[in-house]
């Protein structure tokens, strides 16, 4: 599927509709000639797609951001519209019908021409820099950034990426740096599991690159870690490290919350990192080291200890916080097609590692 020197393609009368989610791309009908054709919506392939990789109707509905039901209202139009079923349906699994499986492999192939011929024609259309600054918490794993940067920098070798570590009290307030013009995207840990908390009317938060379990960070000796997993009401009676004191409330109360869901009060040291370490540019090992020494214990991600190693410590997985997501932002005032292009191959970059995951589980 190529770029038209004009970046638009045509239906069948002529007309040049935008491709959006509620328009219509056309599909060749199953088993019809090639002069007759389906008009499919868009969305309905997306969530074909989403279900037939997921094989849950529930899963693909979270992945989707839409209810369970509409998920099966789209399907049930789609096979209308096709004349056959997709999906077998039983109260325990869901899988592919020999027809599913024949429709997923055109409408798979399809629906990647087309969003690489809106990438390539987007790319045509605006001028991506030459370079780009891209700061990153070490906690996210060097192996997950390396990929997430990787992905955008074979897409645009013109575009050069410096790649720096970010200072910790960014984790919870992007906004200052990157107003500051200190970075140009923040990879940013994002409690509650989407990036809502990290919206504000300054920052622009891309798409959600990867969800990490919560876990609570503790000495090996500690009456908790023998614990194959706590909830927040097993952390009331313990100190948890205050995060930050400067932070925004909702950050800060999202990713250390002041209160059980019981109602129990939970207990954050008076002094937070900065006050306890009197650092103001802190790294992770402050963190650790806070653990280490008894100051307290600390909400954190459950994949820690695996990028960053300190012996002595263990992670207990919490069973009653929403993960944290990983998403990358940048200050609206300065968005361009670079920052764009870098969250869309990252967002890329992301699902292909997910998919990896899973075959290899």
């Amino acid at each position: 599927m190529g770029c038209a020197a004009d970046g638009r393609g045509q239906d069948r009368v002529g007309r040049t509709p935008p491709l959006t989610s509620s328009n219509l791309v056309v599909v060749p009908g199953q088993g019809e000639s090639s002069g007759e054709w389906v008009g499919v919506e868009l969305r309905e392939v997306e969530v074909f797609l989403a279900l037939a990789e997921e094989l849950h109707f529930g899963r693909a509905a979270t992945r989707l951001r839409l209810t369970q039901g509409r998920v099966s209202q789209t399907i049930r139009a789609l096979e209308n519209e096709i004349g056959g079923a997709l999906f077998e349906r039983t109260n325990r699994q869901v899988s592919l019908t020999p027809l599913g499986a024949r429709f997923r492999v055109g409408a798979q192939r399809g629906y990647e021409e087309l969003h690489r011929a809106l990438r390539d024609c987007r790319a045509a259309a605006r001028n991506i820099t030459s370079q780009l600054r891209v700061g990153y918490l070490p906690s996210m794993g060097n192996d997950v950034v390396t990929r997430i940067v990787g992905a955008f920098e074979q897409r645009h070798p013109e575009c050069h990426v410096y790649l720096h570590t970010l200072h910790l009290r960014h984790s919870l307030d992007p906004e200052p740096a990157l107003l500051a013009g200190e970075t140009d995207i923040a990879l940013c840990w994002s409690p509650g599991g989407d990036g809502r908390a990290l919206e504000t009317p300054r920052l622009v938060v891309g798409p959600v690159l990867e969800q990490v379990p919560r876990a609570v960070l503790a000495p090996d000796d500690h009456p908790l870690a023998k614990r194959s997993s706590v909830t927040l009401d097993d952390l009331a009676d313990h100190v948890l490290i205050n995060p930050s004191k400067s932070a925004p409330v909702q950050q800060r109360e999202l990713w250390s919350p002041p209160v059980t869901p019981s109602g129990r009060p939970l207990r954050h040291t008076g002094e937070d990192i900065v006050g306890l370490t009197n650092r103001a540019e802190l790294t992770a090992d402050d963190v650790l080291t806070l653990v280490a020494r008894g100051h307290g214990l600390h909400l954190t991600v459950a994949t820690l200890l695996e990028h960053i190693p300190f012996r002595g410590l263990t992670l207990i997985p919490v069973t009653d916080l929403p993960p944290m997501a990983l998403v990358p932002v940048w200050a609206a005032s300065t968005e361009n097609a670079t920052f764009r292009a870098f969250a869309q191959a990252a967002a890329e970059a992301a699902k292909a590692m997910q998919r990896q995951q899973k075959t290899e589980h």
